[in-house]
């Protein structure tokens, strides 16, 4: 599909576009530089609190208004069905306003690019549901059948436990089948995360078990491996056992016509990987991809993505990761923030890695928060992409940051209790203040809300 590009008679700024779309705040040096950024790939570091939600949705709005896109033209992916609704009403909105305004008047009073902004509107979704849209067009290239249901983690954990329960093979462990089914699904979710076969860790096993066993002692060892060699083998060795009833699953599974969300990333990835023609096909459909949350990324992630949009393969295809290796919290599941720095590699410029612009002023936070944070964080400042420290606005407001130790819980919860209530009863606010507290576990936060 053609862009509105031939419509441009100027080049609108960010600035301008801002004032244009009724924003109370111009966007800052460091913003401009992410929304005015060249077609192709930009990794963008946005620290807590920098406005890339904000960043992300005026840089869309600055491609579209300068006729580089239509709106449709647009994909933005992210984690969570919320986050992809906040960043599509923020989208929505900002265009409409572009549309209303007399910028889009001055620039084509044929009204055409009104009409094409009027008239479409960008793809935002999740990760998970983009590679179920990709497996639902391309699936039969696998093969999978395009009507496979997506089961829910109670569905797949009941699923599983079905065919643990009716194993009738060998397997050498003294654990109830509950367990045995929470650690099925756990390989079988590793195995897919990281695009590996079961035969692939079997021959990988077997090369530990010959390297352990040849090497040489070690300074003071009397022969034979460590202790915690035969550790790393004896984990192996379980994790082997367990194969045959991993097998087993993703045979029913198969037969039953169902994926689980580990298995429909994996196979998206595959597709990519090994059909060219998939990717063609949706650079193609889409001349802007953001990808948020990019430290959140586990492996599949990263070669699907890479393998669609990455590559060199077009450079003027507007790819915008955004991301901060101090916020991920997937490492649980297999994310890993490498893939931030990896992202510069993945997605090159003319053979180069791609540029990185950074967001590091927090809105949301007084001077006080971010220099404990910013303390918090030093160790892992230099690591993959190394990162600044996080600043505040201009103008924010103080901050009161106090630490405490308690000699119980019970003081504890009333310690923070007492903190809020004070909160509450300070005099001249025009409204009660909102309260947070973070806990490590789900347990805690029902004593704390009744203190």
């Amino acid at each position: 599909m053609s862009t509105p590009r031939d419509l441009r008679k100027r080049t609108v700024r960010a600035v301008e576009l801002a004032a244009a779309v009724g924003q109370k705040f111009p966007p800052t040096d460091e913003q401009v530089a992410v929304i005015e950024a060249h077609r192709g790939p930009t990794l963008v570091v946005a620290g807590a609190g920098a406005g890339k939600t904000e960043t992300m949705a005026a840089r869309v709005v600055w491609l579209v208004a300068n006729g580089f896109v239509a709106p449709e033209q647009v994909l933005g992916l992210t984690f969570t069905r919320k986050a992809a609704q906040q960043l599509t009403t923020r989208i929505r909105t900002r265009l409409a306003k572009l549309a209303g305004s007399r910028l889009v008047r001055d620039l084509d009073p044929s009204g055409e690019l009104r009409s094409r902004i009027l008239g479409s509107e960008p793809e935002v979704s999740t990760y998970h549901a983009y590679a179920g849209r990709l497996l639902g067009e391309h699936g039969l290239l696998l093969p999978i059948e395009p009507s496979a249901t997506l089961l829910s983690e109670t569905e797949l954990w009941q699923i599983a436990y079905r065919v643990v329960s009716a194993w009738d093979g060998e397997l050498d462990t003294d654990r109830n089948p509950a367990a045995v089914t929470e650690a099925v699904l756990a390989l079988s979710g590793q195995l897919a995360e990281h695009l590996v076969e079961p035969d692939d860790l079997r021959e990988a096993h077997t090369e530990l078990d010959k390297l352990i066993h040849t090497l040489p002692a070690g300074p003071g060892q009397r022969g034979g491996p460590s202790k915690t060699l035969l550790g790393y083998l004896e984990t192996q060795h379980d994790r082997i056992s367990l194969l045959p009833l991993v097998q087993r699953l993703a045979e029913t599974l198969r037969r039953e016509g169902a994926l689980d969300f580990g298995s429909q990333m994996s196979l998206a990835a595959r597709v990519a990987q090994d059909h060219p023609e998939v990717g063609r096909t949706e650079r193609e459909r889409f001349r802007v991809v953001l990808l948020d949350e990019y430290q959140d990324t586990g492996h599949a992630q990263r070669i699907l993505l890479s393998s669609l949009f990455g590559g060199g393969q077009d450079p003027d295809l507007a790819v915008t990761a955004v991301g901060d290796p101090m916020q991920s919290i997937y490492g649980w599941r297999g994310a890993s923030a490498a893939n931030l720095p990896r992202f510069t590699a993945d997605f090159p410029v003319q053979g180069r890695p791609a540029p990185v612009l950074e967001l590091l002023t927090s809105w949301r936070n007084p001077a006080e928060a971010l220099a404990l944070a910013n303390h918090v964080t030093e160790p892992l400042r230099y690591g993959g992409v190394e990162v600044s420290t996080l600043r505040p606005r201009p103008g924010a407001d103080p901050g009161d940051v106090r630490l405490a130790l308690h000699p119980d819980i019970e003081t504890e919860r009333t310690w923070i209790a007492d903190r809020i209530a004070a909160e509450y009863a300070a005099d001249g606010r025009d409204k009660p203040p909102t309260a947070a507290v973070l806990v490590r576990r789900n347990a805690d936060a029902a004593p704390i809300a009744e203190a």
